[in-house]
């Protein structure tokens, strides 16, 4: 079984998310985990061409010339790695609410038609995916809606666009380190949801 790591840890070694992921880390032992880090290696953005190039192939069921080709190259290899996983973990911290932009980068990189998803298939079927982010504060992870704290749009997102996929299962845990007096127990409270997803999943 192969798991994939996606992080973008900004802040590096100080990251409050770094210190949800360790916990992954410390918890999935004997795992073979390969690791992507955004900070090193950018997502493709589209551009006129490459959308062009996008559409002509993977909806249009047409050939690409070399040229073609090569715009679509580094997505191609995102996607390759990313089938190869059985397990996808995500590790970014909240922005504005959110899914930071190197991340959504990535995934609109990676979530092409007919590679990662399908209308009425389920391309991304006997795979599961979790998602590791903190926060300035503690929001809702099942409840969406313009009340505060319920502008929780990473959990959103993540049951909207891997749903849309197929992934098996998807799990997603937030938390909010900032209040050192807490800290402690909120990472123990993570620990705990993690070991149970790990015995589920592994």
């Amino acid at each position: 079984m192969k798991t994939l790591i996606v992080k973008y840890l900004p802040t590096g070694a100080s990251s409050n998310t770094k210190k949800l992921l360790d916990v992954f880390l410390e918890e999935a032992t004997n795992q073979n985990i390969e690791v992507l880090d955004l900070l090193k290696e950018q997502a493709p953005l589209f551009d006129e061409k490459s959308i062009q190039a996008y559409y002509k192939r993977n909806y249009g069921g047409q050939k690409l010339d070399l040229d073609e080709a090569k715009l679509l190259e580094k997505n191609d290899k995102l996607i390759a790695q990313l089938k190869s996983a059985d397990v996808v973990v995500f590790a970014y911290p909240m922005h504005n609410f959110g899914i930071p932009a190197a991340v959504k980068a990535y995934l609109d990189a990676v979530i092409f038609n007919g590679e990662t998803f399908e209308a009425g298939k389920k391309l991304m079927a006997g795979k599961k995916v979790l998602t590791l982010f903190t926060a300035g504060g503690i929001y809702s992870e099942e409840v969406f809606n313009f009340d505060y704290p319920n502008w929780n749009t990473i959990a959103l997102q993540s049951k909207a666009m891997y749903g849309f996929m197929g992934f098996d299962d998807i799990e997603t845990i937030g938390t909010s380190l900032r209040d050192v007096t807490v800290a402690d127990s909120r990472i123990a409270e993570v620990r705990s949801r993690l070991k149970n997803i790990i015995k589920k999943w592994f």
